[in-house]
């Protein structure tokens, strides 16, 4: 049994111009051997690159705000707190912010592996986020 702290993770920030940031909550690092979990958050504006998964199916339930994903045959879902997607291995996808306030979800990696990509980020050194700006 592991325990987390939220507010203590570190925060991974992209590089322009897809600036986003990620907390990787569980992953390898702490003994998890067929998942992954993090938290996404958008800030206005803020967007992923499309991006596939060949290998692992992706969970994403949103906690906060709104947005859009966007598969590369040109579907388009609107999302708000509440929701929930799931995007088989090999979908293409994007994630845009479309609200006022940050756009915030818990995804979830089986098997685990994209995470790998996300702590190669940059570490945002002076910040943290408190639960009740996530949840």
């Amino acid at each position: 049994m592991e325990k987390i702290t939220i507010g203590k993770l570190p925060i991974y920030r992209a590089a322009p111009p897809n600036v986003r940031d990620n907390l990787i909550v569980i992953d390898k690092e702490i003994g998890a051997k067929n998942l992954s979990v993090g938290i996404g958050i958008y800030s206005k504006g803020q967007t992923s690159e499309f991006h596939v998964h060949s290998e692992e199916e992706e969970v994403m339930i949103y906690t906060k705000g709104k947005g859009i994903m966007k598969t590369i045959d040109g579907k388009e879902v609107e999302l708000k707190e509440g929701d929930v997607t799931y995007v088989p291995a090999g979908e293409k996808h994007q994630l845009i912010n479309t609200g006022d306030e940050d756009f915030v979800f818990l995804f979830v990696y089986t098997p685990a592996g994209p995470e790998k990509n996300i702590r190669k980020w940059n570490i945002v050194e002076d910040g943290n986020y408190s639960i009740k700006e996530l949840f």
